[in-house]
């Protein structure tokens, strides 16, 4: 993974041409106006699947899909945290910080990439299994967590400005439960076609698709957390305010670590190769 000095994005005027579908309160006219932006990103480098075992013509042309999908879904997460932010926030304020948003969702879910290749590669996935494999869980986590960060930039926004912590908190975490346990149950059915699947090699594909798992726990982990810093560059915030929004943020990580505990210690006890069948039991029975 290399971080590139300048990565060619989206224009930023079309992103917030976006926003004015999900906000028409904001002015297309100031939109019009807020000009264009590059930011340093985080990208998945071809070095990654040349080491897990591709030929370097393939691993650039592989490299290049991640990216460009991995960058589809940051601005996806990007455009539903915007439908959060208030209609008052000035137009340069909104812009900020939706890149700035969109930036570390980018870099959260190219960590995840980069962690998940030689992971499958491990499980005894083949070279464009391993692509495929990553592609695969990176499109649930894009089906299902957007609406989820919407909903959670708008509670830390609230709380942010003052809003009772302990009360968002309370009605945050079961609002995020069912869209976290989707994303992990959908993350295993989409791998389980792609690795070699048998008796023999089931303990080693388990710890491939945990390892997997667990990544994508962490990238949803910096998403949300990255709706604080969302929260607080369009909000006036307090240190107390501020304190507040970071605690909803880790009483979310820490619901989703309980969840993942039970989808893992599943993975290290299967007893059959229907893989997804299992997850799907644990998450099921550690929701009650």
């Amino acid at each position: 993974m290399s971080t590139r000095p300048l990565r060619r994005r989206r224009q930023l005027g079309t992103l917030l041409a976006g926003f004015c579908v999900v906000a028409s309160s904001v002015g297309s006219a100031a939109l019009a106006g807020s000009g264009s932006s590059s930011g340093a990103s985080v990208s998945v480098d071809a070095s990654v699947l040349v080491q897990a075992g591709m030929s370097p013509l393939n691993a650039r042309q592989a490299a290049f899909k991640l990216n460009a999908a991995i960058d589809s879904a940051a601005q996806t997460m990007a455009r539903s945290a915007a439908t959060a932010i208030p209609s008052r926030a000035p137009v340069r304020t909104i812009a900020a910080a939706t890149t700035a948003f969109t930036n570390e969702v980018d870099a959260a879910l190219s960590d995840f990439a980069v962690h998940s290749i030689p992971a499958l590669s491990g499980a005894g996935a083949g070279a464009d299994a391993m692509v495929a494999g990553t592609l695969a869980a990176l499109g649930q986590v894009v089906r299902t967590i957007p609406g989820a960060v919407g909903v959670t930039a708008g509670v830390e926004i609230s709380v942010a400005g003052g809003a009772d912590g302990t009360a968002a908190s309370a009605s945050l975490t079961p609002k995020l439960d069912p869209a976290f346990r989707q994303t992990m149950s959908d993350s295993v059915h989409a791998l389980q076609p792609v690795l070699p699947l048998t008796r023999a090699t089931l303990r080693t594909v388990a710890a491939g698709v945990r390892q997997v798992v667990d990544a994508s726990v962490v990238a949803l982990g910096r998403i949300v957390r990255a709706t604080v810093n969302l929260a607080a560059a369009v909000v006036n915030v307090t240190a107390s305010t501020l304190q507040a929004a970071r605690s909803v943020a880790d009483s979310a990580v820490a619901a989703l670590g309980v969840i993942v505990s039970a989808v893992d210690s599943t993975l290290d006890n299967l007893s059959d190769v229907n893989i997804s069948a299992q997850v799907d039991a644990s998450l099921s029975a550690s929701s009650h």
